[in-house]
């Protein structure tokens, strides 16, 4: 239903702009309402979206976010600021934020405000809060208060890309950290490495004075061995002599 909503909205503005040559307006000009932030691509549309207690007109922030379970959590914490508890509806699919103080948006009086998170067919949150003001829902018919309504979505929407943002930056250090300390294995492995073979150059080294050495005691043995046969034959020459007697 929202996906329809948003496609017929689309169309109209087409056709609107290509038969009579100019740019159309909502009911409300969004474009006042926007966040100084250039960074800040969400925009709002009013819709009349179904929800647990009927069909009501509601107003739809588009989100720069994909994880409605963040848009959630976000707009819990952001009701807090103007006093409202947000919980889960029994038996609906909708949060009910109770108790809400927003001037703006109906005085003095608190009011009960519906929302609901989808992901949209481009994958962002598409965040649909419905404001009950007693007798009605709020919808363009009060301009003032529509218009800070729609202020009032795009704070919000602001809160939920910084706090995407927030867990992106974590993230991003988790991931720096993890890279250091793979660095830090890395320098280790290159130590021990280093080590290693300065250890066997070491032990190259050894071996080669050991292989000197070793040659010497050879040339030793060898004349000793020379020494040895020469003394062996001068026995067996004696020995020889004395059995002719």
């Amino acid at each position: 239903m929202k996906t329809l909503t948003l496609l017929i909205t689309v169309l109209f503005l087409a056709i609107f702009q290509q038969a009579f040559g100019q740019e159309p307006t909502f009911p409300s000009d969004t474009s006042k309402n926007k966040q100084n932030s250039p960074l800040l691509k969400s925009y709002v549309l009013e819709t009349e979206e179904p929800m647990s207690l009927g069909t009501y007109p509601s107003l739809t922030v588009i989100l720069e976010i994909t994880d409605e379970k963040l848009a959630q959590k976000v707009w819990k914490d952001f009701m807090k600021d103007y006093g409202g508890k947000t919980k889960k509806m029994k038996g609906g699919k909708e949060d009910l934020t109770s108790g809400a103080e927003i001037v703006g948006v109906n005085g003095v009086n608190t009011l009960d405000i519906y929302s609901k998170a989808n992901t949209g067919v481009d994958g962002n949150v598409e965040y649909t809060v419905w404001f009950n003001l007693g007798d009605e829902y709020l919808s363009s018919r009060r301009k003032a208060q529509y218009e800070e309504a729609e202020k009032l979505l795009l704070k919000f929407a602001l809160e939920t890309k910084k706090e995407q943002t927030k867990n992106e930056l974590e993230d991003a250090e988790k991931k720096l950290k993890s890279l250091d300390n793979d660095l830090g294995k890395l320098q280790r492995q290159k130590d021990n490495y280093q080590k290693t073979i300065e250890d066997a150059e070491k032990r190259i080294q050894q071996a080669k004075e050991d292989i000197v050495t070793n040659e010497q005691q050879q040339a030793d043995t060898s004349q000793k061995i020379d020494l040895q046969k020469e003394l062996v034959e001068e026995i067996k020459r004696r020995l020889g002599e004395l059995r002719k007697n």
